[in-house]
């Protein structure tokens, strides 16, 4: 059985991504904050990826719940570095609850194409497509590396990079920063191959415009900022 998900368009993702350095960068009343993370929690589940959402939703609330009750115990030096740590990691949290909204079910073509859109400058979107691509593929090496460790015995757990330093740096630090050059010129090339730097009209096979759900996801995030100002 298929299970039904929405498809917001990638502008309306940017719109919750820059509520959330408002977040960041103001200070506003926790219950903006709660309904904020709850509305993302929603949009998760919406795009069809509910474990994903719950999994921020409840590291949300753990953050908001462990600090707050850290804060009894502020008076001895390592708890009070411990809770400081917590505080920067609330404060940081939706914007990236938001940042993973905005990557979950979206394409790097979706955003070159919104960002085609808008009239960037290919100055702009190049680099920022040879960005997106760049991490995936840099996991996909490292990846490749560790499996190929495990199979000549040098290590068999993630946790055996940690204890063998050195095995790390020879044999998957080395490597990974030799490829890293390697991948960015075969991203770079393979960018302007497929005509990202062309000046020219280009269309896209993704649509890129507004359904009626992304104006309401817009409406609720202006409500949400009017909210948190008058608050």
């Amino acid at each position: 059985m298929r299970t039904l998900s929405v498809k917001f368009d990638p502008r309306s993702k940017l719109v919750t991504v820059l509520f959330a350095s408002l977040l960041l960068m103001f200070r506003f009343d926790l219950t903006i904050e709660l309904a904020f993370m709850t509305l993302l929690f929603l949009l998760f589940c919406l795009e069809g990826s509910w474990k994903r959402g719950l999994f921020y939703y409840l590291s949300c609330l753990f953050i908001l719940w462990f600090s707050d009750w850290l804060l009894n115990y502020i008076n001895q030096p390592f708890i009070t570095f411990i809770s400081f740590g917590f505080i920067v990691l609330r404060r940081f949290f939706p914007t990236i609850m938001a940042a993973g909204f905005a990557a979950n079910k979206t394409k790097t073509s979706q955003w070159i194409a919104t960002l085609k859109k808008w009239h960037f400058p290919f100055s702009i979107i190049v680099p920022l497509a040879v960005l997106f691509r760049f991490f995936p593929t840099f996991m996909q090496d490292f990846k490749h590396l560790h499996n190929a460790m495990k199979f000549r015995g040098i290590v068999h757990s993630y946790w055996d990079l940690i204890r063998h330093p050195f095995r790390t740096i020879e044999h998957l630090v080395v490597p990974l920063l030799m490829s890293t050059e390697n991948i960015s010129l075969d991203l770079s090339a393979a960018s302007l191959t497929r005509g990202l730097g062309n000046p020219a009209p280009q269309s896209s096979i993704y649509p890129i415009k507004f359904a009626w759900y992304d104006y309401l996801l817009c409406l609720v995030i202006i409500l949400l900022g009017i909210g948190g100002f008058t608050l």
